[in-house]
């Protein structure tokens, strides 16, 4: 790389960098927040006139492919990166210090860049593009979007916020977010929350409390939630499927008595419920197909039957204690066989299991 191509690739890099960090946030599921970005807005554009009278100046007549490419990019990166601060902010201030940045860059594009066929598709885009900027400027500034509560969990693993949307004419909503408080961080004016999830969205104005009743339970308005359900990644099948049984366990009985599982068939947690010859199958998830197969969940068993899930095909002296529950494979009495089960007791008549065929 020769000396006079640096300011080409630095003006390169720095209409790239917004862009590349939303990228980058998304790729590790991070949501980015931005405040005003004004001094994000300020500083870049600085740097980029800066760079691009250095570029004025160059004193070659003739510009290198790996100069002129990364030239031919720059108004296409600085109308995505005047689309994402429209996106990001409503703070009119910002995007109209990185409107002259795009025209900057145009403008060293049809100077610097000789060749046409580098040029024109750029351009092409560069001029779609801005139709959802001129569409979308005259209504910047007249939404806002105001934080009504701010509540970090009890553990400091999450933190739930509630966002007041206000969008003037059209009416507005309430939106109920959850994130790990404990791997989000802020530079600036940027804020990167961790796994972020929208746990509500509700009409304009609702919003009357919110509170934490432990580590994973949530309450907003006095409608409970589940944050488990939400951040599955947080802890294993098993977990989940114990923690909701304990929490669910006088419920459960009751649509057991009734014979009605209207109040919990639609809980994210559970796909199906069926009646087995010796117990109720609460079904919470599988995988695989055919021979290759793995089931779990939970079941009900008034006789505290372990093998329940399994039948009579498994008497239950042939099972081995494994951890907190017990075991079965096939494999001990059939070589070459991979079938398993595995079973613990939750509560008195309520046992997980695992099934692999």
């Amino acid at each position: 790389m020769r000396r006079n191509d640096l300011p080409a690739l630095l003006f390169f890099f720095l209409a790239f960098l917004f862009p590349g960090i939303c990228l980058l946030s998304k790729l590790f599921d991070y949501t980015l927040q931005v405040g005003s970005g004004r001094l994000f807005a300020g500083i870049s554009f600085l740097l980029s006139a800066l760079l691009g009278i250095l570029l004025f100046v160059r004193k070659e007549e003739e510009i290198r492919i790996v100069t002129a490419l990364p030239l031919s990019l720059c108004p296409l990166l600085n109308q995505i990166n005047v689309l994402l601060a429209i996106h990001y902010t409503d703070d009119i201030l910002v995007i109209l210090m990185l409107l002259p940045w795009l025209l900057l860059s145009i403008l060293v594009l049809s100077e610097q860049v000789g060749n046409t066929r580098l040029k024109l598709p750029f351009y092409l885009l560069t001029g779609l593009l801005a139709v959802p900027i001129a569409l979308v400027l005259p209504f910047i500034g007249f939404g806002a979007k105001t934080v009504l509560a701010h509540e970090p969990s009890p553990d400091g693993l999450y933190c739930a916020e509630v966002i007041d949307s206000d969008e003037g004419a059209l009416g507005g909503s309430t939106l109920l977010y959850v994130y790990r408080e404990d791997q989000s961080f802020s530079i600036g004016s940027f804020s990167f929350r961790k796994a972020q999830r929208q746990i509500h969205a509700g009409r304009w104005g609702e919003f009357e409390s919110l509170s934490w009743i432990d580590g994973e339970t949530l309450s907003m308005n006095g409608r409970i939630y589940d944050i488990s359900s939400y951040f599955r990644e947080d802890s294993s099948e098993k977990a989940r499927i114990q923690k909701y049984v304990e929490k669910n366990e006088d419920l459960l009985l009751t649509c057991i008595e009734q014979n009605d599982f209207t109040a919990v068939e639609k809980d994210a947690i559970l796909r199906e419920i069926r009646h087995q010859d010796k117990c109720i199958d609460f079904n919470c998830g599988g995988e695989g197909f055919g021979p290759d197969t793995s089931r779990w969940g939970f079941y009900y068993s008034e006789r505290f039957n372990m093998t329940a899930m399994w039948g009579d095909r498994l008497p239950g002296q042939m099972m081995q204690k494994s951890g907190n529950g017990y075991l079965w494979k096939e494999s001990w009495d059939t070589p070459g066989g991979d079938d398993t089960y595995y079973v613990e007791q939750i509560r008195e008549h309520f046992f997980y299991y695992e099934l692999h065929f």
